[in-house]
């Protein structure tokens, strides 16, 4: 029997075991630390955005990469925990309610755009890092998506964050 089988605790013979479909469960559980914790990632992006911002005006240009890996990785970590977390559970709860149902699809969505946004912005400069030609770009293009995160955290702390309820 393979280690997997094991850990999974599987000891019957792989020749008789039927498979079964796990358990039913009423969807994504309530956790009480999840808005502090998406909260607490907005911080973390702030920081990190204002340390790249930081950066290219100061021409520390090989400063740049790390910290660009480093917004990207927080990012994505949050934007995969609200998907998951977030917005499942809050979806479920209002299936009820269309108006809440249709105001969370759309803002799940416009946030899918802005994370697309960011990526390609934040892969292309990985890629390309900026230079002393192309650092006004750069920073013009990243006080654009700021904005835009900006505005979107708004919109989470005041609005949205406040339908995650029990």
């Amino acid at each position: 029997m393979g280690l997997l089988s094991r850990l999974m605790g599987n000891e019957e013979n792989k020749n008789t075991r039927s498979l079964k479909p796990a358990a039913s469960t009423a969807g994504i559980a309530y956790d009480p630390g999840l808005v502090a914790r998406l909260k607490g990632d907005h911080r973390e992006l702030v920081r990190i955005y204002t340390a790249i911002k930081s950066a290219a005006a100061s021409n520390r240009f090989g400063e740049l990469h790390d910290l660009l890996a480093q917004f990207k990785l927080t990012f994505q970590l949050h934007i995969a925990m609200e998907n998951v977390k977030f917005y499942v559970y809050v979806q479920q709860r209002m299936a009820a309610d269309s108006d809440a149902s249709n105001f969370i699809a759309e803002v799940r969505r416009e946030m899918n755009d802005i994370a697309r946004a960011v990526l390609k912005f934040v892969d292309g400069y990985m890629s390309i890092p900026p230079t002393p030609v192309t650092v006004t770009a750069f920073i013009a293009e990243l006080d654009r998506i700021g904005s835009v995160l900006v505005q979107r955290v708004e919109k989470e702390e005041t609005r949205l964050y406040l339908l995650y309820q029990p």
